[in-house]
């Protein structure tokens, strides 16, 4: 009898997992083609989607066609929160993951240096007791700063600087420049691209904006 409860369980927990799956695995699915359209607004008179693929039940990857052809090979990867796997899903949960976007291409002129550009945001709370207004808060405004291999940094990023505050306010991520393939990718929040976002056709602007800001940058 007891075998038999075991057994039951195990069955019911497997038929649990399985129908978890496929219901957030179709879920995905029509996450995808909202996803879509979103994109599609966004490439508005730009460009156009050419192909789909799909990597895993929570990735995606899109072939773009994008007009001027200021980009070669164009792609992006989406990256949905893993619904399907409850373990993974509790574990995106806890590190309070986001949906992205990775947008990859080569460039006409490969640039000649590798550079990572990161976005964080540090935030402090107070206790409940703080007294309001200023009195008491001490500020620190800290401009860009630059990590490097090198034994002495003497180059300047002037001409890309406008468009990486650009890709600040647009909450880009994390930006890649690479004088291998692929040369120029760029990570952002998948909610950037919303309707109700500000202004997520002008996204596509500002990563053009910073490919030709490395175009005119020589290491």
């Amino acid at each position: 009898m007891l075998a038999r409860t075991i057994a039951l369980g195990v069955l019911a927990g497997l038929l649990l997992l399985v129908g978890w799956y496929w219901w957030f695995r179709r879920y995905n699915r029509l996450r995808a083609a909202e996803v879509m359209r979103w994109i599609e607004r966004a490439l508005r008179g730009q460009g156009q989607i050419a192909g789909m693929e799909w990597k895993s039940a929570s990735r995606f990857s899109l072939r773009l066609r994008l007009v001027p052809a200021v980009f070669r090979g164009a792609s992006l990867l989406v990256q949905l929160l893993p619904r399907h796997s409850p373990p993974q899903w509790l574990l995106s949960r806890l590190r309070r993951s986001r949906e992205t976007l990775l947008f990859e291409a080569d460039l006409d002129g490969p640039p000649n240096f590798n550079l990572e550009v990161h976005n964080h945001r540090w935030y402090g709370k107070t206790q409940r007791t703080f007294p309001p207004g200023r009195q008491g808060w001490e500020f620190e405004q800290v401009g860009p700063f630059v990590l490097t291999t090198r034994n002495e940094w003497k180059y300047k990023l002037s001409g890309m600087m406008p468009a990486l505050i650009a890709s600040r306010e647009r909450e880009v991520m994390l930006v890649r420049f690479r004088s291998s393939s692929p040369h120029f990718s760029a990570t952002v929040p998948l909610e950037t691209l919303a309707p109700e976002a500000d202004d997520g056709a002008g996204i596509l602007e500002v990563l053009r904006e910073l490919a030709a800001g490395a175009a005119s940058t020589r290491f």
